[in-house]
């Protein structure tokens, strides 16, 4: 009870704010309109949802009406001058007949039971209102506040917004407990105590004059349902969401793990790619070096063709730009630059350094150098035999071959 009595001054400034605002016109029609696109038979199970029975004591008889969405109707009565337990018997087997645990019940006392009265108050009054009417309860009426029960309805506003209209409706206590005395006998829970509007119609003001700690204790199902549906829709949705990121968080270590596979496959393709382009580079290198090189064979035997026989080769060396070397000794070595300038495969021969004549041999020491020919494409392999000059012994009995290959 301490709880509620903090919070129901909140609840009651939060209704006013909500009142003042467009929203209440706003959902009223809209649901109007939504509840209209239901089936008859629907909107029939919604009211019935909120219907309540009415109680009221007319001729010694207890009349039970009940309230629907669409109006009250009368649904049974009760003699109160049978015996009290006959009169329990007879309500719970009406009672019975309504298929609703959460059924409210209202006694409703004839308007000439109560004291109503319209007033007009300021509106930074609505937070405190209940205590406001307190205070003014001696001013407004011939009673004070503990005196009578007494509730109220806010009907309505000015058009500046300044003023209440507002419905006071006070019953003394006295003619209170002489009303309710029949039903408190049966003991019949209460919600309310309310005040009839139109009695022929069925209609009540829309007020409950009955104290908060007299009335029925009900534990609000629909409220626990709807909280419970609440809970189950955020942890449903917290779900949802956990699994959501999860399942982001999976593709996206799948994504991550099947673009670095592609990346390492595109590596090794690279690799394979750059290692072919190099295979390829060598083995054409290689081609062209064989296709644009003369072969040492082609050499060997051009050099035999074009050097005297009087001619010997001591030395012969071949570097890698084609720079070839000779080192020998000839008794013609005036007519070696001549013979090897008709070479097809050397070019620009030249002694390097002085000729010396070999005093032991009777011959002149020659170091002579040339640069190998680039090899014509239409130019044929050279045979793979080795085309060896005709060995002649010179007068000094030594046999002149040219030496082939590189020191």
């Amino acid at each position: 009870m301490a709880i509620l009595d903090v919070l129901e001054p909140q609840l009651v400034r939060l209704r006013a704010r909500y009142a003042k605002t467009p929203l209440p016109r706003f959902f009223a029609w809209w649901g109007g309109d939504l509840l209209s696109f239901l089936p008859s038979s629907w909107r029939a199970a919604l009211a019935e949802g909120r219907e309540s029975l009415l109680l009221n004591i007319a001729d010694n008889t207890l009349v039970l009406q009940r309230e629907a969405a669409r109006g009250a109707t009368e649904f049974g009565q009760v003699d109160l001058t049978q015996d009290t337990d006959v009169q329990r018997s007879d309500f719970q087997r009406l009672r019975a007949r309504i298929d609703e645990p959460q059924l409210r019940h209202f006694f409703c006392v004839p308007a000439a039971r109560v004291l109503h009265r319209s007033l007009n108050l300021p509106t930074a009054a609505e937070g405190n209102l209940r205590q406001v009417l307190g205070f003014e309860m001696d001013r407004q009426t011939p009673f004070k506040a503990d005196q009578v029960y007494y509730d109220y309805a806010v009907r309505g506003r000015d058009a500046a917004g300044r003023q209440l209209l507002v419905d006071l409706v006070v019953m003394p206590r006295g003619a209170f407990d002489e009303e309710l005395a029949p039903i408190s006998q049966l003991g019949i829970p209460l919600d309310g105590v309310d005040c009839w509007l139109d009695e022929a119609n069925g209609q009540r003001l829309g007020v409950n004059l009955l104290p908060p700690e007299r009335r029925a204790r009900r534990s609000n199902q629909r409220m626990w349902i709807n909280l419970g549906l609440a809970a189950l829709t955020i942890i449903l949705a917290l779900g949802v969401m956990a699994r959501t990121v999860t399942n982001r968080q999976v593709a996206l270590e799948n994504m991550t793990a099947e673009v670095q596979a592609a990346q390492e496959e595109a590596k090794q393709v690279a690799a394979l790619r750059k290692t072919l382009e190099e295979t390829i580079e060598s083995a054409n290198f290689l081609t062209q070096k064989k296709r644009t090189i003369v072969p040492a064979i082609a050499l060997l035997r051009d050099l035999t063709e074009r050097l005297p026989d009087s001619t010997y080769l001591e030395r012969l060396n071949v570097t890698e730009d084609g720079r070839v070397e000779l080192q020998g000794l000839s008794d013609r070595s005036e007519n070696l630059i001549a013979e090897l300038q008709k070479s097809k495969v050397l070019t620009d021969p030249a002694f390097q350094g002085v000729v010396q004549p070999d005093p032991r041999v009777k011959k002149d020491r020659f170091n002579l150098v040339a640069q190998l020919k680039a090899r014509e494409p239409s130019q044929s392999a050279a045979p793979s035999g080795a085309a060896t000059a005709p060995a002649n012994e010179t007068k000094e009995g030594s046999a002149h071959a040219p030496a082939a290959g590189k020191q």
